[in-house]
Order: C-alpha cells, then structure tokens, then sequence
C-alpha cells in the first residue's frame, strides 16, 4: 500500500504549513509516494496564475520528482467510471479532478492523501488521510 498525493497536501508541504505534513512525507519511503497526473496538471495552473510562474512551476517539479507519476491506464478508468457513476446516483459528486486522484489512488490500494477528507470520504472502498491534521 502506498500514499496518493492529492493538490492540497503538496501545498502544504511547499508552504510548510503546516509543518505535520511534511514531517509525514518525510518519513514515507518516496517508492511509497505517487501523484496522480491531475495533481501535477494543478500544481503547475496554480503556478501559471500565482506572482511567480516560474519559481513555483520549478518548484511544483522539483517537489514531485523523487515520486511516481501516475498516468491513467484502463485499471484508473475503470474505477473512474465506477466512482463517477456511483457518486452521481447517490447526487454526491466530487471535482472532476478529484475524481480522477480517487481513482488513481483506489486503482492500486493507495491511501489518497487530502486536506478534503469530506470529498474524498464519499468514494467507496477509498481509504483517506489528511497528514494537515496530524499531530507529530
């Protein structure tokens, strides 16, 4: 089992605010760690409209490189279309970025790591962490 990174808590860890998430991340193996495609997509729109594109763009890249990128494939696709057509029956959707992480992250077992456990929380079979919220 690993951690699948959501948008949130790499931002956190890129302020250091708060400082328990990194502290967690630290003590993950980074072969442990993956970040969804859509995490990555994020990170670098959240660089393009900030004051400093490039510097968080770099830093967006630099902060994910010892990580797994996950790419859809048809195991990330599969549980999409599951999850999506469950959430929209019970009329409790989620982003559709987020939709795709909890796909990524329920595809291979991963615990899906997010400061909006509340989103995430309504994904069947979908375990969810937030490291914002430990006390280390």
């Amino acid at each position: 089992m690993g951690f699948c990174l959501d948008t949130n808590t790499i931002v956190c860890c890129l302020r250091g605010k708060p400082a328990s998430a990194m502290r967690r991340l630290r003590v993950t193996p980074a072969a442990d760690i993956r970040v969804p495609m859509e995490v990555l997509a994020e990170l670098l729109v959240g660089a393009a409209k900030s004051a400093r594109p490039a510097a968080n763009g770099t830093a967006g890249r630099a902060f994910i490189k010892p990580y797994v990128l996950i790419w859809p494939d048809d195991a990330v696709v599969a549980h999409y279309v599951s999850i999506r057509c469950a959430l929209e029956a019970t009329g409790q959707s989620i982003g559709e970025a987020d939709l795709w992480i909890a796909a990524s992250a329920r595809s291979r077992g991963d615990v899906a790591v997010t400061n909006k456990t509340d989103e995430f929380k309504r994904v069947l079979g979908l375990v969810v962490e937030d490291w914002s919220r430990l006390i280390v």
